[in-house]
């Protein structure tokens, strides 16, 4: 190997080739994949024929109007200050997600007009913090651990698994068939700076792989604190420049979490493949760069020889010209969810059972104008209201102690949005739209 001189970013770099400032990997999924390889031969096989099941499969590939609302616990794992991210941090990342897999991102004005043929839709996924733990507990969906580990990087596997471990320093996860689990911690190698921006596991349940764990790789995503969400205080330094972040590393890697790989199929000369029909082809990974003249390979997509999408979510272009995901990039994530991690989402956002007292409870109009009225024709009165916005930050607050109660909406942004009426003995939550 040769000497390593700058930042590294990605694991099978580290083991391949020189990192600079100029050419890089950020994303260390494919290792992780390839040391599960190594334990379960056959996996990365089984991972393609998932692809494969996508097309020729019995399957829906529309997206339908149905909502999935997946649970989010982010673990914030902090040796110092500058680690423990603020509150407003974690809701700006939440908010970066819901954006990108909605196709609500403002930059989706500059995709090229070349793609339109392929670009995404709406997934109609979209990620909120829990507000219930496993205990069945309440809680913001962040956890906050204190550690005397100051990287949680290891050269001996070239993975951060320590940080998924309370006994290696780290946290334990939340159940991983129920949660998204995003761990944000130090990954850095001393003098040297970050080893890998972010990694993630690709869906388990496939074969060879056990539910929420292979051969001690943790389901999950682990994410350098320095690029979690676009309002982070701490730069990341690359050589001489800084590297751009707007949280696009995160929806990279929770890409690959529900089962995307890179559109140039980890290999070179345009033999990879990402399983995907509407992902034009590219020799090797974008250079961290916005290169809008690249066409390395030649392929025929809606009657088109696409050049290289650097504004795709899954490729290492700077997150500066990241802005889309393909369409079927959307069907696939949906149908992974469905398929291969049905207990992370929801359907409606009532994750507590407890609504007998809520069982005549009315509310008009949603979608909402000015104002949105709530009353009970029970005997319950309503205790407390709490409005959450799609990030999982609290907007509003009150309390009631009456049958009815309201909330002014003239002045809240259009939207999405969650309620939780609270009672004597049981609490409800329901999606509330806000349309002026």
């Amino acid at each position: 190997m040769k000497k390593i001189t700058t930042l590294i970013v990605g694991m099978f770099a580290l083991s391949t080739n020189i990192i600079n400032a100029q050419n890089y990997h950020k994303c260390g999924t494919l290792s992780a994949m390839q040391m599960v390889e190594q334990n379960s031969p056959g996996y990365i096989q089984s991972t393609k024929n998932m692809f494969s099941d996508f097309y020729n499969g019995n399957n829906s590939r529309a997206i339908s109007d149905t909502f999935l609302y997946v649970r989010v616990v982010v673990h914030i794992v902090y040796n110092t200050p500058a680690e423990n991210l603020a509150d407003s941090v974690v809701f700006n990342q939440i908010e970066i997600l819901n954006n990108d897999y909605g196709r609500m991102n403002a930059d989706t004005v500059n995709m090229r007009p070349v793609f339109a043929p392929i670009v995404g839709v709406d997934s109609r996924i979209r990620f909120v913090l829990a507000d219930i733990d496993p205990q069945g507990n309440p809680t913001n969906g962040i956890t906050r651990t204190s550690t005397n580990e100051t990287s949680f990087f290891d050269f001996s596997n070239l993975l951060s698994e320590g940080v998924k471990s309370t006994a290696d320093g780290g946290i334990d996860p939340w159940d991983q068939s129920r949660y998204l689990n995003i761990w944000v911690c130090d990954m850095s190698i001393p003098f040297l700076g970050p080893a890998v921006l972010g990694y993630a596991v690709p869906p388990s349940g496939l074969p060879n792989w056990d539910a929420g764990s292979t051969n001690g790789i943790s389901d999950g995503v682990v994410i350098q604190y320095q690029v979690f969400g676009s309002n982070n205080p701490n730069p990341l330094n690359v050589g001489a420049t800084t590297y751009v972040v707007k949280g696009r590393t995160p929806v990279h890697e929770v890409g690959h979490y529900l089962g995307l790989r890179h559109i140039w199929g980890d290999d070179t000369n345009c033999a990879g493949e990402d399983g995907l029909a509407d992902t034009p082809k590219a020799t090797d990974a974008s250079a961290q760069d916005c290169d809008n003249t690249k066409n390395t390979c030649t392929d025929n997509i809606a009657g088109i020889d696409m050049p290289d999408m650097i504004e795709n979510y899954m490729d290492y272009s700077s997150e500066d010209c990241q802005n889309s995901f393909t369409m079927d990039q959307m069907h696939f994530v949906r149908w992974v969810i469905r398929g291969f991690r049905p207990n992370i989402a929801t359907v409606s956002f009532t994750e507590i059972q407890e609504i007998d007292e809520f069982e005549s409870l009315l509310v008009a109009p949603n979608p909402a104008n000015d104002m949105v009225n709530f009353k009970t024709n029970s005997s319950a009165q309503i205790k407390s209201l709490k409005l959450f916005n799609l990030s999982g930050q609290m907007v509003l607050s009150q309390n009631c102690n009456n049958a009815k109660a309201s909330i002014a909406t003239a002045d809240l942004p259009e939207g999405i949005y969650f309620v939780e009426l609270s009672a004597n003995h049981s609490t409800k939550r329901l999606k509330l739209v806000v349309a002026h």
